[in-house]
């Protein structure tokens, strides 16, 4: 391998940089898959890797291939890591745009809460009763089903 200190302490420390820098949630893998990224910050070859890990070189390139189209284990990732110095982060988060899991929920919650208000108000329309579609009621549906947990949180508004 070939690669000069400079550019393995400026790739380190723009790797630390987002590392540390990024929350979990913002962070992505980069283009080449963490396996090689970590790898080449560390000056480590894929043959030394291969070493570690007690398989061969075409094992490890196979590997790097593989990572960014998501076509590895945990378990492996897990390994790789270890012999790296590093830790496996497994983690779900909320997708863009959601604060967090409640947030998930409440959105949810409003969202059924908006179908059932909707289907009631069709349904007065029709028998000409109106009906006022307030937000409070939709405040109050949507917490109804947030306290029972109800499952038409995740069953299916619309066969959506």
């Amino acid at each position: 391998m070939k690669t000069n200190k400079k550019d393995l302490e400026l790739n380190r420390s723009i790797l630390d940089q987002r590392l540390k820098a990024v929350e979990l949630k913002q962070l992505k893998a980069p283009p080449s898959g963490w396996v090689r990224a970590i790898r080449n910050a560390l000056g480590m070859s894929s043959r030394q890797l291969a070493q570690l890990l007690g398989v061969s070189m075409s094992s490890i390139i196979q590997l790097e291939k593989r990572e960014p189209k998501k076509n590895v284990t945990l378990e492996m990732l897990e390994r790789v890591a270890d012999k790296m110095e590093c830790k496996l982060v497994y983690a779900f988060v909320p997708k863009d745009g959601y604060a967090n899991l409640e947030d998930i929920i409440d959105r949810k919650a409003e969202e059924v809460a908006r179908e059932i208000l909707n289907n009631v108000e069709h349904s007065m329309r029709l028998e000409l009763q109106g009906t006022k579609n307030s937000q409070k009621e939709l405040e109050k549906l949507k917490q109804e089903l947030k306290q029972k947990m109800d499952p038409r949180i995740w069953g299916l508004v619309n066969n959506k």
